[in-house]
């Protein structure tokens, strides 16, 4: 008797690593501007704080919008909506090269920060849709390298661009960046929307099942927190580097854009972990854990600079467990297919909030503190957090196996 084959869909990997390659492209935009601080802070005459929003209000959009904007690409197509995010983060880029004042490039960086979400949110989704089943897990955990290493390719070539150019010149070459992608993804992905069932449901429906549910809201606090945690290390870095140790920027730049490359090792070695069927709770707590422990003792002057560095290394590296795990879980906790984008937004939302409020708060505790000496400790909260919550996903994804089995 002839056995019936089942042919099931095929991985396309082609599409996946372009879908990969646009996002290190636009997670240039985070990684430009630690090394870029200093000669904006130069040039315009920005304190600390002022320049901490410089970094974080591009992330003020996506705080408030990343569940819209993914319910928006369930609706009119999730190409579309990455071909407009393109369009826009280019623009902002733009603007911000023609920027004499601090409210200009404050709107050139919101405006980036629009774009920078209608990608971020919607790719993975996308990624989702081009795996198969088997390899759905693998193919979307890939895309937690893809922030690192946008922002190591920016941190390490913004001095090189600055030296010449300056800091516009760097805005110049992430707008000439994301501009190529938009042309090659207009081109490549042409097509896939269409075999994409789009999700024709008012969009309050789709708000309703997928906030009515724990889940999306466990993972994205996760992520809230793990963000706030990474960025803010990689951000002030440079700046602390240079201010607190007399180093000068090139210096400052590779030591934060080895931290950020340590966490592309992380990622990966998540995804293996993934891969292999760890559990995402687990290694929720490790990578939290691991960031916790170490933050305390990054700032203080207790030990050498040398050991300190390579704390940074480990908080970068294990802390790369959590967006590993949290991106993986996303089909997981989605209610339904339909809801893939909304509940990815909601989990990029989350992101967002957490690179919004932490270098500002920072700022503010080493403004009003004058000592970087407590800002480990301010970190060291969101590891309470996120181990309590990884308690929390482990009861709740035990529960669904039950009800799926």
């Amino acid at each position: 008797m002839e056995m019936t084959k089942q042919y099931l869909p095929k991985t396309r990997w082609g599409l996946i690593f372009l879908a990969l390659a646009i996002g290190v492209s636009v997670a240039g935009y985070v990684g430009k501007t630690p090394p870029a601080i200093p000669s904006i802070r130069l040039e315009l005459s920005l304190s600390l704080i002022t320049a901490a929003w410089i970094v974080s209000i591009f992330s003020a959009m996506g705080a408030v919008s990343g569940m819209l904007m993914g319910i928006l690409s369930d609706r009119i197509g999730r190409v579309k909506m990455i071909l407009f995010a393109l369009g826009i983060i280019s623009c902002g880029a733009i603007l911000g090269i023609f920027s004499q004042s601090t409210i200009v490039l404050l709107l050139s960086r919101l405006i980036e920060g629009i774009g920078y979400i209608g990608t971020m949110a919607i790719l993975p989704a996308l990624i989702a849709g081009l795996a198969s089943d088997q390899q759905r897990g693998l193919a979307v955990s890939l895309w937690s390298s893809v922030t690192p290493l946008g922002m190591a390719i920016a941190m390490v070539a913004a001095p090189v661009i600055i030296e010449p150019i300056g800091w516009r010149g760097l805005w110049g070459v992430t707008a000439g960046f994301t501009v190529f992608f938009m042309i090659l993804a207009a081109i490549l992905f042409k097509g896939i929307d269409s075999e994409t069932p789009q999700n024709r449901k008012p969009y309050w429906v789709n708000i309703k099942k997928t906030i009515s549910i724990p889940g999306p809201w466990l993972i994205s606090i996760c992520f809230m927190t793990y963000t706030f945690q990474w960025m803010t290390i990689m951000v002030w870095l440079p700046t602390f580097v240079i201010e607190e140790r007399g180093s000068g920027l090139g210096l400052a730049a590779i030591l934060a854009a080895a931290g950020v490359i340590i966490n592309i090792f992380g990622n990966l070695f998540g995804a293996w972990l993934v891969h292999k069927g760890v559990a995402r709770w687990l290694m929720i707590t490790i990578g939290a854990s691991a960031m916790g422990l170490t933050s305390l003792f990054i700032f203080p002057q207790v030990l050498p600079d040398i050991i300190r560095f390579g704390l940074v290394l480990t908080f970068s590296f294990f802390g790369a467990l959590q967006p590993t795990a949290l991106l993986a879980s996303v089909p997981t906790h989605s209610p339904s297919k339909a809801q893939l984008g909304a509940t990815n937004g909601v989990l990029y939302q989350g992101s967002q909030i957490g690179q919004l409020l932490g270098p500002p708060i920072i700022a503010l505790v080493v403004t009003y503190t004058g000592t970087w000496d407590y800002a480990g400790w301010v970190l060291f909260v969101g590891t309470v957090v996120n181990l309590a919550l990884a308690q929390w996903i482990k009861a709740l994804e035990n529960r669904l196996k039950i009800k799926a089995g």
